[in-house]
């Protein structure tokens, strides 16, 4: 038997969650609507997508999001960008993509690295991403994975 935290309102949110997570439409709302009922502070718990915290761990992704690198795009958008905004920030899918867009924009602009990336690519990252919950690669993991990449975030971090 599973035991639950009591708190006023809750119990009906929570049958109610449950009864659509059996539905044909899946949690949806009803999951998230619980999750925020539950969350006194919501500055504390994040977004629905992601931890708290997350986002303040990940703040140097907002920096190569804003100013774009000159090499390394789609390995930043696959293990690190799509990761950030749809499971850290927890960005529906159609505002994750247009936010790719401006890191693919800047990088255009920024370091002259405008080579098509297929926007039917970063639909399909995006979405597999979501289903696998993954997280975003960290700066140490980054260096131990691919430090070629790593080179490429640090010198714009710290430009």
């Amino acid at each position: 038997m599973i035991e639950c935290l009591v708190l006023p309102g809750v119990p009906g949110l929570w049958a109610r969650a449950l009864d659509e997570c059996g539905g044909p439409r899946g949690c949806g709302g009803a999951a998230e609507e619980f999750l925020r009922s539950v969350c006194r502070d919501p500055s504390l718990c994040g977004s629905t997508g992601g931890r708290a915290g997350g986002a303040g761990r990940y703040a140097w992704v907002e920096k190569i999001i804003e100013r774009g690198v000159p090499d390394g795009r789609s390995r930043l958008i696959l293990y690190v960008i799509s990761r950030y905004l749809v499971n850290v920030k927890g960005l529906p899918p159609e505002e994750a993509e247009a936010v790719v867009d401006s890191f693919l924009d800047a990088s255009c602009r920024n370091h002259g690295n405008c080579r098509k990336v297929y926007k039917s690519w970063v639909r399909n990252v995006l979405r597999h991403v979501a289903r696998g919950g993954w997280r975003p690669w960290s700066l140490e993991r980054l260096q131990r994975e691919d430090p070629q990449l790593y080179q490429v975030v640090e010198s714009v971090i710290k430009g």
